[in-house]
Parts: C-alpha cells; sequence; structure tokens
C-alpha cells in the first residue's frame, strides 16, 4: 500500500512492520507514501495534486507505482487508500485488496468517496511520465484533459501554464480569472464583480446570477420570509386536524386558534375559506378578523367585493368600516377604483353597497356618474331570421344579422346609497343630481379631490 508521511513516521512504520498483523490500524491507513515518481513534470504535478486535488492525485500515482487497476478509496478524515475495492456498493464494510495482497476493511460510515480508476486515468498517467515540464507539453495535455472531460487534470495544468507565462490570457479566463484594467492584474470573476458592488446569488436556481447589496438582501429577506411562511402553514394545519383528535390535541388546537396572529397565514386562510363549506366559512373569517388590521385589510376588501353570500359581504364590510382611518381610506379607494372603471360596471352595485357605513361625503360625485351605465349587445349571426316591424306596422321577418344594440343599466345599490349619504333622492336622473350637487357644495369648504366633476 501506497503512504505519504514524514521520514521518522516512514522509519517507525516500516520498523514495526515485521509481523504485523493484515488488519492495520486506522491510523496507519489514513498515510499515503511518499514513494519518488520520475520526470519533472511528474514532480511538478505531484506536488501541485497533492496540495489542491489529493484525491484525484492518488488515481496518478497509483497508476505511476505500476498499480493497474488500482481504485481510490477517500476517507472522512482526509486520509486516501489505494488498492482494489471488492465491494464497492454494499456491505457495511469496504474492503480493500492492496498492492501487497493485503486486505483491508474499513467501516463505510468513514469513507466520503470511492473511485474506481477507468482507463483514461491509466493512458493520461503514462503520457504524463515522458513529458517536460514546458508550455508546449502542457498546452497539449490540457486539449487531451479537455477531450477526455478530465476537467480537474486539465485545471491543475492550465495553473501551471499561467506560472510559466502570466500573460497567457485564454488559461487566466479557463481558471475564472479576468484581467482588471485598473491594475492590469488577472483577478477572480467573484473579486471583480465585488469591486463593482455586485455579490453573487446563492438562492436555487439563480447560481449564476450577480446582484447589488440591496438585491441581495432583499432576496434573502423573502427566502426567509418564504420558510416561515412554509412551518407556519404546517403547523396552521396540523392544528386543524388536531380539532378533531384526541382531548389534548383539541385543547392545545383551540387555544392555538384563540391567540392565532400571524400576517404570514392570511393567503392560506383566505384560500381555506374560500374552498370551506358554507358550515365552516364562519371560522376562516373568524380568524382572518384576528391578523393583524392593515395587513389583512385588502384581502376583506376583495371578499366583500367578490364573495355571493350576503352574510360574509355585511361581515367585512362592517368589519372595514369598524378599522381605523388608514384602513377606511384604503378600502375607499379600492370601493371607488371600481366605481370609476366602465369595464367593472357590473360590480358597481357592490362597490356602493360596501361603501356605505364608511359614509363619507367625497364619493358623491364619483356615485352620482355611477348611476347608470351602457353595455352593448353583439349583433346575431349572419344569415339568421330575425324578427322586425312593417311598414304598415305589422311583424315581419328579415333575413341577415340583427346589429348591435346599446343597453342603458340602472344601478340600485348606487341609488341607495347616494340616497343615504345624502338624504336626497332623484331617482337615475344625472342631470338633476348634478344640479342639486353644483347648488350644495359650489361655494362650501369641500375637499372634493376625488371626485370627477
Amino acid at each position: 500500500m501506497s503512504i505519504l508521511c514524514t521520514k521518522s513516521q516512514w522509519h517507525e512504520m516500516r520498523a514495526n512492520d515485521s509481523g504485523h498483523d493484515s488488519k492495520r490500524s486506522e491510523r496507519e491507513i489514513l498515510i499515503m507514501s511518499q514513494r519518488r515518481y520520475p520526470g519533472p513534470l511528474a514532480l511538478h504535478v505531484r506536488r501541485r495534486f497533492v496540495r489542491r486535488y489529493g484525491f484525484l492525485a492518488a488515481v496518478f500515482f497509483a497508476a505511476c507505482s505500476g498499480t493497474a487497476s488500482a481504485d481510490v478509496v477517500k476517507l472522512r478524515d482526509e486520509g486516501v487508500i489505494v488498492g482494489k475495492v471488492l465491494n464497492p456498493q454494499r456491505g457495511a464494510l469496504v474492503k480493500i485488496e492492496t498492492e501487497d495482497g493485503t486486505t483491508l476493511e474499513i467501516d463505510r460510515k468513514l469513507v466520503i468517496k470511492i473511485r474506481q480508476t477507468m482507463e483514461r486515468d491509466l493512458e493520461y498517467a503514462k503520457k504524463l511520465i515522458g513529458k517536460t515540464d514546458s508550455l508546449e507539453d502542457h498546452r497539449s495535455i490540457v486539449e487531451e484533459c479537455m477531450t477526455r472531460q478530465m476537467v480537474l487534470l486539465a485545471k491543475a495544468h492550465r495553473e501551471r501554464i499561467v506560472e510559466l507565462d502570466p500573460a497567457d490570457r485564454s488559461s487566466w479566463e479557463n481558471l475564472g480569472y479576468f484581467k482588471d484594467d485598473a491594475t492590469g492584474k488577472y483577478l477572480r470573476r467573484e473579486v471583480v464583480m465585488y469591486r463593482r458592488g455586485k455579490i453573487k446569488g446563492v438562492i436555487k436556481g439563480d447560481k449564476d446570477k450577480w446582484y447589488t447589496w440591496e438585491e441581495k438582501a432583499l432576496l434573502d429577506w423573502d427566502q426567509k420570509v418564504t420558510m416561515q411562511r412554509v412551518a407556519a402553514e404546517k403547523e396552521l394545519d396540523a392544528r386543524i386536524k388536531g380539532l378533531s383528535g384526541n382531548t389534548v390535541k383539541k385543547a392545545e388546537s383551540q387555544a392555538y386558534f384563540q391567540k392565532l396572529n400571524n400576517p404570514l397565514l392570511i393567503n392560506e386562510l383566505a384560500a381555506r375559506f374560500g374552498q370551506a363549506a358554507p358550515s365552516d366559512r364562519g371560522f376562516y373569517l373568524g380568524l382572518l378578523k384576528q391578523m393583524p388590521i392593515r395587513s389583512v385589510a385588502p384581502t376583506m376588501i376583495r371578499i366583500a367585493l367578490e364573495h355571493l353570500d350576503t352574510v360574509v359581504v355585511n361581515e367585512c364590510r362592517d368589519f372595514l368600516a369598524s378599522a381605523d382611518e388608514q384602513v377606511r381610506e384604503m378600502a375607499l379607494s379600492s370601493f371607488a377604483a371600481v366605481l370609476r372603471e366602465p369595464k367593472s360596471n357590473t360590480m358597481w352595485d357592490r362597490a356602493a353597497y360596501c361603501m356605505t357605513p364608511i359614509n363619507d361625503k367625497r364619493l358623491i360625485g364619483v356615485l352620482i356618474n355611477s348611476l347608470l351605465s351602457e353595455s352593448v349587445n353583439a349583433a346575431g349571426s349572419p344569415g339568421a331570421i330575425s324578427p322586425g316591424v312593417s311598414r304598415d306596422g305589422g311583424i315581419s321577418f328579415f333575413n341577415g344579422a340583427p346589429p348591435p344594440t346599446t343597453r342603458v343599466n340602472q344601478h340600485p345599490w348606487v341609488l341607495a346609497a347616494l340616497t343615504e349619504l345624502t338624504g336626497e333622492n332623484f331617482g337615475y336622473d344625472q342631470r338633476e343630481w348634478g344640479l342639486w350637487f353644483s347648488r350644495t357644495y359650489a361655494f362650501q369648504n369641500l375637499d372634493l379631490r376625488r371626485d370627477e366633476n
């Protein structure tokens, strides 16, 4: 077996080797040999590999030493054993047959990696012995290593190339170095980007991207929040299941829900509320009300505008109306945005209904403009038979598609909100409402910045 150690350790081991048991101690197994290999290039690669690529270097040394079919076993404490591995995949003990015929047994838990020597490694080692430490030989070996996909070996030779020729730009760049225009030196890409104020992303899927410090801080924060949200959702799911468990789990779950106030669960609770049976909606809506009010307000606004259950809508709008000034402003802005959008006229009544309890006169102008809306009925299909009125007043039928028609829609909940807000009722006559509004508020000191008139 090949070992590497100090001279005193080597002589001590050789002195004690006579009559030694075939199952050597772990201390002796972890030592590699200090055998000398021929050729100046081999000596150079040996020193470089032991320092940087110790595990792969053992393959080269095994080939140079004549071990034609040697495998390499790397141990957790950086020890390396060269020999023939008899059971690389199975067994609690890894059995290794060394060059002198000794069989070693190593606990598999102490093994990090087993490298079974390939034919390409042996061919590489044989060619390397006859090479010199010249730029031409190193470059030819690099090309052959890259052809055989021996990347680490190619990297070792490139490092030697830039030592012999510091101006070799191609080798520097293949090693991951870039020229710094300010100093003229070749620096690692990380150093160059660092000087530009950027660092490499460590987010999964973004390993090759570079970010500013601010962007990286935001990404790290998002990742941290995501992990916290996942943990909170798992606990929520377990507590919900605990409500149907034994007495202890049920009591623990009830205590958990009484104190629940985690804004990271708002989206999960809203999703469960939307999927729940009518009998369970009150439970999830109650949990949403326990959340920090400014965090949960957008969710409550959305439910108030979209849900079909009148009881749920009333709970949401009363919840928003009883909140602080900032939440009420948020709700009014959202409802007014719906009223100002012509494409959302199907939701105008719901928005007006939801804003009624807040009773803000700044929205009078918006409500007047939303009393009526128009919708267009599409034209009929070509070639269809359509009914019509003849010249003498009778009913007739004609061929061809009927033209598109425009229909005026009245919004009763908009009128109800307007009546409750002003104490007046001019029906759906927008002209009368406009005249009343101009007479009433034309010379008053009223903040109408949100109105369209």
